[in-house]
């Protein structure tokens, strides 16, 4: 690996490449599927959305459109929006963006036309919402709502690099697209897959940070950066949640006793403290992020009275249990072989045998998900926005639930719960977000325990100190065109 930074380092002296450091390779080019965060972090830096995502009740940042969104007279009842586009706006191939490129591209968006239709009136979109939402500027913020144009096998966006020739999904090689509407000063990205060792360990990543081959990377856990001295580090407050999806489709696990049971049989804080040296800071009590705001879910460890609902129970529970395993480490669960083997051993005191099924990619994962293959899914969520409706939608909705050729940017409702109450409860947070509708959502999964929020993940990242000008958010990811990166 050193050598070829070397010989990357001779052969451009004069260019400015920033390396950015992966524990997954990329998975996808096309960002309106894109669902793991590799690929995403990818795709922002090649194709841009409407707006750009704000911090809490900001506006959001206009990218494409000329300004903030217009409301127009309600048509049939429903909210109407207008934009227009900032002028001088062009793909990677020098096409100029037209109103009919954005309705064509959101119009391939499942995220987007569960939401909303747009249409094409003249230099201006507009936009008729389905459902009355406080935030529709929101929605244009995320990474499903990045405009694409497709010419042939080929994908074009807008954002301020393109693909190079020579790009594979383990080193991700962007160049400079000469269209782009605004001047920065980096003129490459390289985003290279380091392969943690067999326990997991991500040593090859932490010596090429050390040495300063890698400029970037938010792949790492806390107690991974502690181990870095060269780097500048950055902590921001949870944004995602690590959970345990109870698949409710499932015969014996239709009986919300047998998941409160589950629920009751696992030491949240034991989980956490596998990742976490200060396991009580991230250890989950309820399924909302603590940038969203703190809720107790009532939960806790408590055997005894899990076994007492298990032989409650009508349906007996099979053998065994089959709990699919996430492809690698993620923000919210840096040590997923570990964790997983912490709740198999667990659920095996209250009698109830556990099967880990690892996957081999993010694709894998969620195709099985997709098809219900599986009693219990260990993974989680990591915050689109700031809005927690957005959130909440996305874990429990019955519109979220994982379909075969349905994109699973949306569709994080891996418990595969349809519950009337849930979405009649999620429709009014959604109308009126007060604090009273938000508890109401909570305390309905309280009850009826579809999943078991497990740990929070901090967002976390480590740069040299060559890198200028990076100021973390908890939400969105960095747009490495804005840094510099000194010689």
């Amino acid at each position: 690996m050193v050598s070829f930074f070397r010989r990357s380092q001779e052969k451009k002296k004069d260019s400015r490449i920033l390396r950015v450091g992966l524990l997954n390779p990329v998975r996808t080019l096309d960002p309106r599927d894109a669902q793991d965060t590799v690929s995403v972090l990818v795709l922002v830096q090649i194709f841009e959305t409407p707006y750009a995502p704000p911090a809490a009740d900001e506006p959001a940042e206009a990218l494409l459109f000329d300004g903030p969104l217009r409301e127009e007279r309600a048509e049939g009842g429903r909210q109407v929006y207008s934009a227009g586009l900032r002028p001088g706006v062009r793909f990677a191939d020098g096409t100029p963006l037209t109103a009919a490129h954005v309705v064509r591209s959101l119009s391939g968006a499942e995220g987007f036309v569960a939401q909303a239709e747009a249409r094409a009136d003249g230099e201006r979109v507009r936009f008729v919402l389905h459902r009355p939402t406080r935030r529709f500027d929101l929605v244009l913020c995320q990474h499903f709502c990045s405009i694409v144009l497709e010419k042939g096998s080929e994908r074009l966006g807008t954002g301020p690099y393109q693909i190079a020739p020579d790009a594979t999904p383990e080193r991700m090689r962007l160049v400079r697209n000469p269209h782009h509407w605004q001047d920065f000063p980096i003129d490459e990205l390289e985003f290279v897959y380091f392969p943690p060792s067999a326990g997991g360990a991500p040593e090859r990543l932490l010596a090429a940070l050390e040495a300063g081959e890698i400029h970037f990377s938010n792949a790492l856990s806390r107690d991974d950066v502690a181990k870095l001295q060269q780097v500048r580090k950055w902590f921001q407050p949870g944004n995602s949640t690590a959970s345990l999806y109870f698949n409710t489709e499932r015969s014996h696990l239709r009986d919300a006793r047998v998941r409160r049971a589950l629920a009751l049989a696992i030491d949240r804080s034991e989980l956490a403290r596998i990742c976490y040296e200060n396991a009580l800071a991230f250890t989950a009590t309820s399924l909302l992020p603590p940038m969203m705001g703190a809720w107790r879910d009532g939960i806790r460890h408590t055997p005894r009275q899990a076994r007492e609902l298990l032989a409650e129970a009508a349906a007996p529970l099979p053998a065994s249990l089959r709990m699919l395993m996430p492809w690698g480490p993620r923000s919210y669960l840096p040590q997923p072989q570990q964790v997983g083997a912490a709740v198999a051993c667990q659920l095996g005191e209250v009698g109830v045998r556990v099967d880990q099924e690892p996957t081999q990619d993010s694709q894998q994962f969620y195709r099985r998900c997709a098809h219900g293959d599986f009693d219990l899914a260990l993974i989680g969520w990591i915050a689109d926005t700031a809005d927690p409706a957005d959130f909440l939608e996305a874990n429990l909705s019955s519109r979220s639930i994982p379909e075969p050729g349905k994109s699973p940017a949306i569709r994080a409702n891996m418990s595969r719960w349809r519950d009337s109450q849930i979405d009649a409860l999620l429709a009014r947070y959604r109308e009126d977000p007060s604090e009273g509708n938000k508890v109401a959502v909570l305390e309905r999964v309280g009850e009826e325990v579809p999943l078991l929020p497990l740990m929070y993940g901090p967002t976390i990242a480590v740069h040299s100190w060559r890198l200028k000008g990076f100021s973390p958010s908890p939400i969105g990811f960095p747009i490495f065109s804005r840094l510099d990166l000194e010689a």
